[in-house]
Order: C-alpha cells, then sequence, then structure tokens
C-alpha cells in the first residue's frame, strides 16, 4: 500500500503538514510488540549429542523469527512435518497480535495430528483468507507427479521483523520440527535477512504449492547476490538434468599455481545418498584427485558399492543406537549439506549448498524441494566446521559395511 502524496508547504500550515506527515508515517511502519527484537542471521545448528538448549538451536531460532514478526507482516512456512505443539501455539500466538501466517504442510503431517488441528481451528483452510493451513494431497507432493512424493521442504519467511528493522527473513532449514529432529538428529539452518531477491523468490515458490497446480509447475531456480536457489521437483530422465551432477561437472580436482600443486576437497554431511548419478560422479572425482569425504545415514546397495574402494574418497555412516532402545529414533545425520572447496567453475572458491534435497531420486524427480547454493566465506566455514563435528561423531563411522547403513527409510 501507498501512502498518499502529501504537498510540501511553508508558512504557517508547516508544521500541520510535519504533523500529518508524522502521522502518515506511524500508519505504515508495521506494529511491533513490546519486547520484539531482531533475529539473529547466519548459519544455526542443533547438537544432538549436546545439552537442551543445543539440541534445540534450530527450533529456538524458528520460535524467534515468529515471536518477533510484526502486525501486518506474513510469515511463511512450508513443512514436512511440524509435531512441535509449542511452535503450533506461537504461529496462533502471532495471527492472534495481527501477523499473516500461511503454513504449507505434508498430508503425513497428520501422522501425529495435534499441531495441524491447532493450526486448523485458529487459521482455517481458505488459502483465500488472510492467515491458513493447507496440506498437499495425500500421497503426493503439491507439485510432482499425481501420487507421487512428498513435500519435504523446510523454510521459514518473514516479511517484516521487530518493528521493520529486519525485511525479507528467509530461513532455511534442514530439519524438520519434530522432537526427534532436535534431540537425535544432526540438522543445519541458515537465516538470511535482507537479501529481496531471495526472499521473492522463495515467496513465488510458495504461493505455487497450495494451489498444487502440477502441470503448470516446472523447475525453477534464480540468483540472488551469494545465493542461488533451486526449487524441485525437476523433470528429466537422465544426468544431465540432475542439478547435483550438473554442480559437481563444475569441479576441476586438481590445478597447478604460482604457490605449487592442489586438490579440492569435496564434504557432505548427508542423510540419503541413493541417487546413482551422483554417485557414481563423486567417485569419479575422487579418482580425478578430488578429496571426497563423506558423512552419510543411508545409501542403498547401488551407492553403497561405487562409493567404497575408491582412492581418495572416505565414507563414514551415522547410524547409532545411542540408546540400545530398537523403540526409540537412531540418532543419525539429517543434514543435506555439501561444500567445495578449491577450484569449482573455473574459479578458486569455496562453495556450499545446503536444504532439504538429499541425494535420493525422489529429491530430484518427485518433491517438492528447496536446495540453496552459498559463496559466503563466513557461511562456509560455519558449515564446514559443522560437518567436521559430525564427522568426529559419527558412528559406526568408516565401519559402515553393516546392513543398517545400506537401508533407505528416513525421511
Amino acid at each position: 500500500m501507498r501512502a498518499p502524496h502529501v504537498r510540501s508547504t511553508t508558512g504557517r500550515g508547516g508544521a500541520g503538514v510535519l504533523l500529518v506527515l508524522a502521522v502518515l508515517a506511524a500508519l505504515f511502519v508495521p506494529a511491533r510488540s513490546a519486547d520484539a527484537a531482531t533475529v539473529a542471521t547466519g548459519p544455526v545448528f542443533n547438537r544432538p549429542t549436546g545439552d537442551t538448549a543445543a539440541q534445540q538451536a534450530i527450533r529456538s531460532q524458528v520460535r524467534s523469527v515468529i515471536a518477533n514478526a510484526d502486525s501486518g507482516s506474513i510469515v511463511r512456512l512450508a513443512l514436512y512435518h511440524l509435531w512441535d505443539d509449542t511452535i503450533a501455539a506461537d504461529l496462533v500466538a502471532a495471527k492472534n497480535r495481527g501477523v499473516n501466517v500461511r503454513v504449507v504442510l505434508d498430508r503425513t503431517t497428520l501422522d501425529h495430528p495435534s499441531s495441524y488441528d491447532t493450526l486448523r481451528a485458529a487459521l482455517g483452510t481458505s488459502t483465500s483468507a488472510a492467515s491458513w493451513v493447507a496440506l498437499c494431497a495425500s500421497g503426493s507432493s503439491c507439485l510432482g507427479p499425481a501420487g507421487t512424493g512428498i513435500n519435504h521442504n523446510k523454510f521459514l519467511l518473514a516479511s517484516s521483523v521487530a518493528g521493520g528493522a529486519q525485511k525479507n527473513v528467509t530461513m532455511q532449514l534442514t530439519s524438520n520440527l519434530t522432537p526427534s529432529n532436535y534431540s537425535r538428529y544432526w540438522n543445519s539452518s541458515l537465516t538470511v535477512a535482507g537479501n529481496g531477491e531471495l526472499y521473492d523468490g522463495y515467496v513465488a515458490y510458495f504461493a505455487k504449492l497450495p494451489v498444487q497446480n502440477r502441470a503448470a509447475w516446472s523447475y525453477t531456480y534464480g540468483n540472488a547476490g551469494d545465493y542461488k536457489y533451486y526449487f524441485f521437483p525437476r523433470a528429466g530422465g537422465d544426468e544431465s538434468t540432475d542439478t547435483v551432477v550438473n554442480a559437481l561437472d563444475n569441479i576441476t580436482c586438481r590445478w597447478t599455481d604460482s604457490s605449487g600443486a592442489h586438490r579440492t576437497t569435496v564434504h557432505a554431511a548427508m542423510l540419503k545418498i541413493t541417487r546413482q548419478g551422483v554417485a557414481d560422479k563423486l567417485a569419479a572425482l575422487a579418482r580425478a584427485g578430488c578429496l571426497v569425504d563423506l558423512v552419510y545415514s543411508e545409501m542403498d546397495a547401488g551407492t553403497w558399492n561405487a562409493l567404497h574402494g575408491v582412492s581418495g574418497l572416505t565414507n563414514r555412516c551415522y547410524q547409532h543406537d545411542d540408546d540400545a532402545d530398537a523403540t526409540t529414533p537412531r540418532r543419525i545425520v539429517h543434514s543435506k549439506n555439501w561444500m567445495v572447496d578449491g577450484m569449482y567453475a573455473g574459479e578458486v572458491q569455496k562453495v556450499m549448498w545446503t536444504g532439504s534435497h538429499n541425494w535420493s531420486g525422489p529429491a530430484l524427480r518427485n518433491n517438492d524441494e528447496a536446495l540453496l547454493r552459498v559463496t559466503t566465506p563466513s557461511v562456509y566455514d560455519a558449515f564446514e566446521a559443522n560437518f567436521q563435528a559430525v564427522r568426529s561423531a559419527a558412528v559406526p563411522g568408516t565401519s559402515d559395511d553393516v546392513a543398517v547403513c545400506k537401508s533407505d527409510d528416513t525421511d
């Protein structure tokens, strides 16, 4: 909404005009609660081996964004599973103080329906309203081929935070909002404020999810400064339309400059590595001289065989029954992060990717997913440090020739 034009004047009417301008300015500044504050930006990681605060660090960041969203602003959440009644209550509280709250969930979130039921009662399900909650069709993602895939997205958007001090807040997570994701699964997140191109790209994608017009959907990507976003699913039938393989094709493994000979490193903390084309490409990079180090929780027989017995390629499985109770979730790496340090796209640089996108077939062809590329050095360094922490904690680690590391059963 645009404020009406007020013609400037001088003389005795000037004070009156200034008063009008002040009133108009107040009208067009988003309202904030008395204790609203700016939110932290940059990477946030949970640590399931730490105390409660460390385990719930990403959850706390999500709650902070919601709690500090301004009245009159819009909060958008696209998520696979919301099984957290406190966050559901946070979203309702935001709606009650004047925030427009819009949520898209995969229908399997109804496996534990209390959080969804809370949102449905408070927000309603009409996507023509200011606030709403929507589900993808049963057995389907919102945009992929009917009867296939899931809405596997994990992102939160806020148009205005802390009385307008932060605009266009984009938070990309690898985490669902569930107890296991906090206390047993290694996850990561990245919050960016003030990048309108990035935010607008996510908003445009979000708007397509509840409409579920599969025929009109096509794979989408765009640049936004240090960031590039990719939104799935992507149609195709071979590696030429595999976004990850295309990116890996940009790597040069060995190069020489005035300081000597160098080798590119590829590090990944990845829940699923079950896409054969990606596994074959990683093995080829290792054979070409790259140093490839993977921490994963699930492969299948084909990818496991491709990625083992290759010089320069190390695999560490993280599938640990830490409490010796088979009825509880195992501790795993749930992140979907990968980092390249070396020669990429003809330039020596550090570049990384994060998001909801596993190295699996459905992540590419069937699921609603977001993948975010980042070239900010400080962000890369934080994700690399997190990778090293996960790598150190991985159990059974390199002793991964066991059935549980070759299974494919976690989303």
